[in-house]
């Protein structure tokens, strides 16, 4: 396995090390994707990970193949069948046996206490997500030890991605732009919202399986149209049965994610051709988001692509329409909880991190118009992991 395939679990065990974190035990699944490499299909799999050496991945039979063992050592256990025990009872059982194979009995144990975002498992129609049912077990496993949140520590980590972590983000991004693509090539009047989040989620799911090696692949897609729904998208709406109508605008925002690795894409299309104020706005709001994208750079601060989108639309006249923040981390989830590219922000960018870059404007009796693409901060600038828009 090349060398920078492992390099992210090493920052974290670094980090693990500098906080006096002897061990992490985790079950979120982005969690169990950064540490394993393996995406839970139903989201009870457990990353278990030591300041030294390999993790230790505890997953269902039924997914056992799913398991990477150049990542983690796989210890599969029965779960769902009538052969098999109750889980919290296999969960004992296993946290006990590598409590004494790694000597954590009074160590400081890293867990996941802050729960309320989260990413999916593959399996996201009833998405599992440990709560007081799988604290108490812990504090009863490891009842010598102490129990640390260990979320900011994690995050920290996950904030800066590799070499192989942008690679898979750009297979993430692709497979979202063959929806994407057939969107804009399929596009006429007469087609619903909800026919066109059909349309383009069935592209990627069939276009996903086997894909640049991706095994499991899913998106969510919703659809604003017109005047009304689409200059209420500032915040994400359902797509509805409206049917769209010639010269309308669309906007198709959509999550996509591959083995874990999560794209979040806007795309602007009009219904026939764009007539001369929605060329004029588009092409304001694409200004904007390039003047944004080329502010990803080392060094700059987490306000400067956002002061950067609204110097342009101000200049246009239109930095009252824009209303939300300008960007925010993403990768192992839709929503990372850093950076975030907005007003007063004080971070600082550093290359390896990933944003959202997604200037908007809503506009009554108009319309709404977002561009968004996915953008690292590269070493010498901004690395596009999506395709860059052109203007209308």
């Amino acid at each position: 396995m090349p060398e920078y395939e492992t390099q992210r679990v090493r920052r974290l065990q670094e980090l693990m090390v500098a906080a006096k974190v002897d061990c992490l035990v985790c079950r979120l699944p982005e969690n169990v994707v950064y540490i394993t490499e393996y995406w839970p299909v139903h989201g009870i799999s457990v990353a278990v990970l030591p300041q030294e050496g390999k993790p230790t991945l505890f997953i269902p039979e039924v997914e056992a193949e799913w398991g990477n063992p150049d990542w983690a050592d796989i210890v599969p256990f029965g779960w769902a069948l009538l052969k098999d025990q109750d889980l919290y009872t296999s969960y004992r059982q296993l946290l006990s046996e590598i409590r004494q194979t790694l000597g954590i009995d009074s160590a400081r144990i890293g867990v996941e206490q802050t729960l309320e975002i989260v990413g999916t498992s593959y399996r996201h129609a009833e998405p599992i997500i440990p709560a007081a049912p799988w604290d108490g077990m812990l504090s009863e496993v490891f009842s010598s030890a102490a129990l640390l949140d260990a979320t900011d520590l994690i995050q920290s980590a996950k904030l800066v991605k590799t070499k192989y972590d942008l690679e898979r983000l750009r297979v993430a991004n692709e497979l979202a732009e063959k929806g994407t693509q057939k969107f804009l090539t399929e596009l006429q009047p007469g087609m619903t919202e909800v026919g066109i989040s059909a349309l383009i989620e069935g592209t990627i799911r069939k276009a996903g399986a086997g894909y640049k090696g991706a095994r499991l692949v899913w998106a969510e897609v919703e659809v604003a149209s017109g005047p009304v729904n689409t200059a209420k998208a500032n915040l994400l709406i359902p797509s509805t049965g409206r049917v769209i109508e010639e010269g309308d605008l669309v906007m198709v925002e959509m999550a996509t994610v591959m083995d874990g690795y999560y794209s979040d894409l806007t795309y602007m299309a009009v219904a026939g051709e764009p007539d001369k104020r929605q060329r004029e706005v588009h092409n304001a709001v694409l200004a904007a988001q390039q003047a944004a994208c080329k502010e990803m750079v080392p060094g700059n601060s987490y306000a400067e692509p956002d002061i950067a989108a609204r110097k342009v639309l101000d200049s246009a006249g239109l930095g009252q329409y824009f209303v939300h923040v300008t960007g925010h981390g993403l990768g192992y989830r839709f929503h990372e909880s850093t950076p975030f590219l907005m007003p007063g922000a004080s971070g600082t960018l550093v290359e390896g991190i990933v944003s959202s870059v997604e200037p908007g404007v809503y506009i009554q009796d108009f319309g709404g118009i977002r561009i968004e693409d996915n953008v690292a901060v590269g070493k010498d600038g901004p690395d596009f992991l999506s395709t860059p828009r052109q203007p209308w």
